[in-house]
């Protein structure tokens, strides 16, 4: 069982407890905009992306569903073009207990806006959710 306010914070604990991610920047999603210098090393960007619940049990009330957590992995222009890859399967290693079911990536692409590569990752997990209240005590 997960409680669904503390996802994002046990995601992001799951990839800051790896030394894997020493050197990179890990942080909560914000919306985009104008960054006043370019990109000097890699940087993460964890957010939800969306909770779906179902009551799919018989005759009991247990709340389960599916939650999907997004990283946009940020790259400077002259960084390794294979990192991207190594942080989504570093990811999935240190969150693997949540019940992954499944992990959409995107192509990595050149943003001159934010003057870096943006590759997105989509993890989508399937776990009993609780919100808090007399049922979850």
């Amino acid at each position: 069982m997960i409680h669904a306010e503390s996802i994002l914070n046990e995601f992001l604990s799951r990839i800051l407890d790896d030394g894997f991610f020493a050197n990179i920047q890990i942080t909560r999603a914000y919306p985009n905009a104008v960054k006043p210098t370019v990109l000097k090393n890699t940087a993460v960007a964890v957010g939800i992306k969306s909770i779906e619940l179902d009551e799919n049990a018989v005759y009991e009330h247990v709340k389960a569903g599916t939650f999907s957590v997004f990283t946009d992995i940020f790259l400077p222009y002259e960084s390794d073009k294979t990192v991207p890859e190594s942080i989504v399967f570093r990811i999935c290693r240190d969150v693997a207990d949540f019940n992954i079911v499944s992990i959409r990536i995107s192509e990595i692409k050149a943003d001159s806006f934010a003057q870096c590569y943006i590759m997105r990752a989509v993890f989508t997990f399937n776990n009993e959710l609780c919100f808090g209240g007399k049922e979850d005590e």
